[in-house]
């Protein structure tokens, strides 16, 4: 902090890092409210001897500083304010005659948090904007879970070994592990192999599964008793990122509740749709196409990232991965450990789940450490593209990465609509029609019934409040959600003008595979009447 600096900062409004205090004459209480902020998220500047003036702030001094200096001081460094030590660097100002009192308060490590006051961890506050916000009881938990030494996956999770795992997935993952490493625990049973590398261990005399083995190889039973929200929740929406909400909110979605090999394989299979040329071939190892365009491993590092460092010990929210029409979007449940300043240095670096992120490592998934983001900046750049955009939100828990300047046609009549008809790929997960060969369409439940009646509806052409109105419909989000968006999503209609979904004129129509299912819904009504 420097007096140019200062003066910028009094020109606006208080930043996420600076926090003005008047303290004229005493240290404020809420002085050590920011201390506790700051410590818990990015660390940050806090100034005595600045109080508000009109729309701004202004220099009014603070009188007697050196005991208002020691007076501070000595309350932080006292074992009954602050459970944890904090680092602090204090500096004193003289401007146009007045003195200012500005202290740094350091982020503190992940292993000393969350720091609190008066012994209340109640008292646990956060800086989000330019304000400190006392922390919810869930901000707190997710503080104290990584502060723990015990990491999660590695924490043994009790389920008997034959219906813990998912036999397919394993043998996908040895499969790829032994061609990478010839001859190396080739032979030897599941059961070793997880042993081997640490997910399974011995307990009492008994070998027992880790958390790791179940989030990576799990069958969809343990996965789901294991984490009770999805692993990952991807979305195609026909908007750019920055357009108000679309009508139709996306024109396919896939939430698994699968672990993490099933997971992944399905994320391929989903980009695969939006590549602008079909695939030559997929390389065993890392799973890129053999003429892979720099895109594909940015994208493979980002979608890698997401399921190897998410807060599986998060119940209350999910990983998402949101492709626009100009970007895709990555938002991760649980920020990245270490400061931010390192965030691009090469090296190791501590990691939230050290056993998940070693097992899709040795099967070269993701880049070695320290290299990942570096490189994805670096490649996306290289193909053409803006730099992608980074958050690592320290008061939610939180890391969000956006790879910006695509263009992806999203419009009803993209690669994937035109995929979905006759495709031999089944969807699987939530929310995701699920097709198998030419004709036959299944959606969850009721909702197919719904669907079949709104194509028996659709004559030519017609404006959603036309084909709202043959139904007898007048809840516009119940007809979007139950009958356009699952007629959309699995290509029974498509859009008349799809590259503007939003657009006043915007009609529906049948397209040939509505058409195929409308027929063969009729003859099979027919048959049952």
């Amino acid at each position: 902090m420097n007096l140019g600096k200062l003066k910028q900062l009094l020109s606006g409004i208080e930043w996420t890092d600076v926090e003005f205090k008047e303290a004229s004459h005493d240290v404020p209480k809420s002085g050590y409210e920011t201390v506790s902020a700051f410590a818990n998220t990015h660390g940050g500047w806090l100034i005595f001897g600045i109080k508000q003036g009109g729309d701004g702030f202004e220099i009014g001094g603070v009188n007697n500083p050196e005991k208002i200096q020691n007076d501070f001081l000595s309350v932080l460094h006292a074992d009954q304010k602050l459970n944890h030590d904090i680092a602090v660097t204090e500096k004193q100002m003289n401007v146009d005659g007045r003195t200012i009192l500005a202290f740094h308060i350091e982020e503190n490590p992940r292993t000393r948090k969350p720091v609190y006051l008066d012994g209340d961890i109640r008292r646990t506050f956060i800086r989000r904007g330019g304000g400190d916000y006392k922390a919810q009881m869930t901000d707190i938990e997710r503080m104290l879970r990584d502060a723990t030494a015990d990491r999660w996956d590695a924490q043994v999770f009790e389920y008997p070994f034959e219906e813990a795992i998912d036999k397919e997935s394993l043998v996908w993952y040895r499969g790829r592990f032994n061609d990478l490493n010839q001859g190396f625990d080739h032979g030897i049973s599941d059961a070793e192999f997880l042993l081997n590398w640490g997910h399974m261990v011995h307990v009492g005399g008994e070998r027992k599964l880790t958390r790791a083995a179940i989030m990576l190889f799990g069958s969809p039973r343990t996965v789901r008793q294991l984490l009770p929200r999805p692993t990952i929740d991807l979305q195609f929406i026909p908007s750019r990122k920055d357009d108000e909400q679309p009508e139709v909110r996306w024109l396919d979605r896939y939430v698994s509740e699968d672990n993490i090999i099933v997971t992944w394989r399905q994320l391929v299979a989903k980009y695969m749709f939006f590549m602008p040329k079909p695939f030559q071939g997929i390389d065993p190892h890392s799973l890129m196409r053999q003429d892979t365009p720099p895109s594909f491993r940015v994208f493979r590092e980002a979608a890698i990232n997401l399921l190897i460092h998410q807060d599986y010990g998060d119940h209350s929210r999910k990983a998402v991965i949101k492709f626009f029409q100009d970007g895709i979007l990555f938002w991760n449940p649980g920020d990245v450990f270490g400061g931010d300043k390192n965030l691009l240095d090469p090296g190791e670096k501590e990691v939230r789940n050290p056993k998940i992120v070693g097992a899709m490592r040795r099967i070269v998934l993701c880049e070695q450490a320290g290299t990942g983001i570096r490189m994805m900046n670096g490649l996306w750049k290289q193909n053409g593209h803006p730099e992608p955009a980074y958050l690592n939100d320290r008061s939610r828990k939180a890391f969000e990465f956006y790879l910006p300047g695509l263009d992806v046609d999203l419009g009803g009549t993209s690669s994937l609509m035109r995929a979905l008809v006759g495709s031999d790929i089944t969807g699987q997960g939530t929310g995701t029609a699920q097709v198998t060969g030419e004709v036959t369409v299944e959606v969850a439940g009721e909702v197919a019934d719904d669907v079949a009646k709104m194509l028996t509806h659709l004559q030519g052409s017609m404006t959603r409040s036309e084909i709202q109105t043959s139904l007898g419909l007048k809840g516009q989000a119940n007809f979007r959600e139950r009958y356009l968006l699952p007629a959309l999503s699995t290509g029974l209609i498509e859009m008349t003008i799809p590259n503007k979904p939003k657009s006043r004129l915007q009609k529906y129509r049948l397209t040939e595979k509505g058409k195929r299912v409308l027929k063969e819904f009729r003859i099979r009504k027919t048959k049952t009447d």
